[in-house]
C-alpha cells in the first residue's frame, strides 16, 4: 500500500519541484522587469531544468526557450582562459610567459606582466583600452596599443583589479599562438568537442537563428537596448542554455578539451578580490572563487548593454545554475541565490 501511495504521489512531487522553480523565477522577473530569461539547472550531472521564460523578441512576441541565443557577457572569460590552457597543453605558450613575447613593441613597464596576470586580473593595466568604442568595429590590437601610453595602476601581481583590456590581450595572444582568429580557435578547440553548436561570436551583423533582442528601460517605458557593434573579447560570445549545459558537463567531467590538472587550474584561488581580512572571495583564472552561505562556489556574471547573465557552480553540492537574460536592469545573481536557497533546502 505504501509503495502504491508513493507511486501516486511521485508525479505531484515532481510537479511541485518544477512549479516552485517557476514561481521563484517569475516573481523575480516581475520584480526586476525582465523581458526574457533562459534557465538551466544541473544537479549531480543531470539537467533538471532547461527552459525559457518571457520573450526573446517583445515586438514579435517570440518566447524564450532552451535554444534561444543570448549574449553571455563576461561569462565568456572562462572560454578565453580555457583556450589559453589548451594552447599551453599544445606546447605553444606558457601562462608564465611575459606579454612581451606576443607584444614586443609594448612599453618596457609591461615586461613584468605575464599571461597569468591577464587571466587573473592582476596585471596592473587600466580596466579598458581608451580606443574602445561600442559603435566602432576595429582590430583588437588597436585597442591594446591605445593603452601603451598609460601608466600601470599597480605593480603586476600585487592585487586584483578587474581588467577587460587584459582579455583583449588574451584574445590577441590566442590569435597569434594558434594562427587563426580567436573566435575560430575557441569554436574548434572548445565548442566543437563539447557539442556546443549554437554558440557564436557577438557579431551584430551576422544572421543568427533564434537570437534574442536586448532591452532596457527608459523612464517607465521598455525600449530596445543600445546596439553594440564592436566585438569585445572580454564578453565575446552568444550561447543558449542548452549549449551551456554541455559546457558545464565538459567542465565537470574533465575528460575532454583539457587534461584534469588544467581544468582544476581554472578554479584555484589565485588572488583575493578584497582587502578585507575576513574576505573569502578570490579570483581564479576566468572565475570568481568564493562561498555562498557556507557553500563553496565558483561563479561569473556577465553584462553587455541589454543583457545580464550568471553561471554559478556550487562545488560540493553538485549544483549549477545558469541564467541568461535580455534585459539591462536584470540582476541574475540574486535569482541564482534564491534558486540555490530553494535547492539547498530540499
Amino acid at each position: 500500500m505504501n509503495k502504491l501511495l508513493l507511486l501516486l504521489l511521485f508525479p505531484i512531487v515532481c510537479f511541485a519541484q518544477v512549479d516552485s522553480t517557476d514561481i521563484i523565477v517569475k516573481q523575480m522577473m516581475e520584480q526586476q522587469k525582465i523581458v526574457g530569461l533562459s534557465l538551466a539547472i544541473i544537479k549531480n550531472g543531470k539537467a533538471i531544468v532547461n527552459k525559457g521564460y518571457g520573450l526573446a523578441n517583445a515586438e514579435l512576441e517570440v518566447p524564450v526557450d532552451s535554444k534561444t541565443v543570448i549574449r553571455l557577457g563576461s561569462i565568456s572569460k572562462q572560454f578565453f582562459t580555457t583556450a589559453i590552457l589548451k594552447l599551453m597543453e599544445e606546447g605553444v605558450l606558457s601562462i608564465d610567459d611575459s606579454v612581451h613575447r606576443f607584444f614586443p613593441d609594448a612599453p618596457e613597464t609591461w615586461r613584468p606582466i605575464i599571461i597569468k596576470h591577464l587571466m587573473s586580473h592582476t596585471s596592473g593595466l587600466q580596466r579598458e583600452g581608451p580606443a574602445y568604442d561600442n559603435n566602432k568595429i576595429q582590430p583588437d590590437i588597436d585597442i591594446i596599443k591605445s593603452a601603451y601610453s598609460l601608466p600601470l595602476v599597480f605593480k603586476p601581481g600585487e592585487k586584483f583589479q578587474y581588467c577587460n583590456l587584459g582579455y583583449f590581450m588574451l584574445a590577441e595572444i590566442i590569435t597569434r599562438a594558434s594562427g587563426m582568429p580567436w573566435q575560430d580557435y575557441i569554436h574548434k578547440a572548445l565548442f566543437v568537442p563539447a557539442g556546443m553548436l549554437n554558440s557564436y561570436v557577438t557579431d551584430f551583423y551576422q544572421i543568427i537563428p533564434r537570437r534574442a533582442n536586448g532591452y532596457m528601460h527608459y523612464k517607465d517605458s521598455l525600449i530596445n537596448a543600445t546596439a553594440m557593434y564592436a566585438i569585445r573579447p572580454s564578453g565575446g560570445f552568444l550561447s543558449t542554455s542548452s549549449d551551456m549545459i554541455k559546457w558545464e558537463q565538459a567542465m565537470r567531467d574533465k575528460k575532454i578539451i583539457l587534461k584534469k590538472a588544467s581544468w582544476e587550474k581554472l578554479w584555484q584561488p589565485h588572488i583575493k578580490t578584497s582587502d578585507k581580512a575576513d574576505s573569502k572571495e578570490y579570483y581564479g583564472l576566468g572565475w570568481f572563487v568564493e562561498e555562498y552561505k557556507g557553500h563553496p562556489l565558483v561563479q561569473h556574471g556577465g553584462a553587455n548593454i541589454g543583457f545580464r547573465s550568471v553561471f554559478a557552480h556550487f562545488v560540493n553540492d553538485g549544483l549549477s545554475i545558469i541564467i541568461l537574460t535580455n534585459t539591462d536592469e536584470a540582476n541574475p545573481r540574486t535569482i541564482a541565490n534564491k534558486l540555490a536557497d530553494y535547492y539547498f533546502s530540499k
